[in-house]
Order: C-alpha cells, then structure tokens, then sequence
C-alpha cells in the first residue's frame, strides 16, 4: 500500500493566509557544522541577488565562521529591505514526521526569494493536519514544499521540478544528482520515494510504509 495514499483533497493555499509580503524582508537560514558556515558563498550569492531585486540594495555578508561552535546549529541572517541585517543562532529541529501529503494550490508558487514573512506557509502548513503541505502550480505542476525543495525517486534517479522562478533554488538541493523535469501530482504520488532538501537536512520518504506499521 501507498503510504501517501491517494493524497488529500486540493485545497486553494491563499484561502489559508496572504502571499509574503517583500517589506516584511528576506532571510536565509545557513547550517552550522562545527563552527564553519555550509555553503556559505552560495548562501551569500543568494541573498545579494534579492536584496538586488527586491530592494535595489548591495550586501556584504563577511561572515565566515561563527564563533567557537562545535555542533549543528543554524544561522538566520535577516534582511530588511532598508539594509538592516539581523543575526541569530538557533538550533536545528528534530526532523518533521508526516502521514502522507496535502496539496494546495498557489497559482505562481512562492517564487524564487527567501522570505521572513512566513504568515501563508504557517497557515498552509497548520491546515496540513500532519501531512506534507505541498505546494502545486494551476497548471499542475509540483514546486516545492512549504519549508523544502520536493523531488521524486523513481528507479534510483533523483528528479526536480524545474527551476524556474517558480520556487526557491534551493541550496541544499545542489548536493545531490538530479535532472530536471516536470512533475504532477500524479507522478509523485506513483514515485518510489519523496526526497525533501533544504540547507539543513535531506529526508528521503519512501512510497510503502515500513512492513508491520
């Protein structure tokens, strides 16, 4: 048996909250690993892309350690469209846990920048009721999750929607092997696993449930 079912019912993802709003600001979130910054160039690449676009503004992010850290934690560096950068140290979660997936739809998606506004994939995700809250095109298309890029397994290859513009590039993502395709609602849910990135973690989902549960 599927252990994503046949899915949950479509749901309008905006009935649930308003779409971020840019003057709120942007974030990124970068993994600590024993003091070192990951990824920390293409984390900073990212952000002065948005602040550019967004905000017609030029960051410099000079970090490149952060303290004397020795275990996992995360870094959330805020910026706010007047140039204010806010810094914070927090740790990573235990990994999410879910009972197969809720889509809903969001015409557009989230598109392509970090937002600290984070009032719609709250909302979404509340209303998930403990399942993946999946975010999906008008035309079908999967994008993302609310908090992680979506890829599908089928036969041991890795694939991605698309990027392109629709959902945020993710960081984390760029570690595995993927390639690129479209993909619906239909194809994930026949996929043989889930793989959810992000620049914290990667969780692989597989299609059956475990023997016995």
């Amino acid at each position: 048996m599927s252990f994503w079912g046949s899915g949950r019912p479509l749901r309008d993802a905006l009935d649930f909250g308003p779409r971020p709003d840019p003057a709120l600001g942007i974030v990124e979130t970068i993994r600590i690993h024993a003091g070192e910054l990951v990824a920390l160039d293409a984390h900073r690449e990212r952000i002065q892309a948005s602040a550019r676009e967004l905000y017609d503004l030029s960051v410099n992010l000079g970090l490149r350690r952060y303290g004397d850290c020795d275990d996992d934690g995360r870094l959330r560096v805020t910026l706010m469209p007047d140039g204010t950068i806010r810094i914070e140290n927090t740790p990573i979660r235990p990994d999410p846990y879910y009972t197969g997936i809720a889509p809903f739809v969001l015409p557009g998606g989230l598109g392509p920048h970090k937002w600290l506004d984070h009032r719609l994939v709250d909302a979404v995700a509340t209303a998930a009721d403990g399942g993946l809250p999946l975010l999906i095109d008008t035309d079908g298309s999967v994008l993302e999750s609310t908090w992680a890029n979506v890829l599908i397994e089928e036969r041991g290859r890795l694939v991605s929607p698309p990027d392109d513009g629709r959902a945020l590039p993710g960081i984390g993502r760029r570690a595995l092997r993927f390639e690129e395709e479209s993909v619906d609602l239909d194809r994930l849910l026949a996929a043989d696993a889930v793989v959810l990135s992000s620049a914290l973690r990667v969780i692989r989902i597989p299609r059956k449930a475990p023997s016995g549960s």
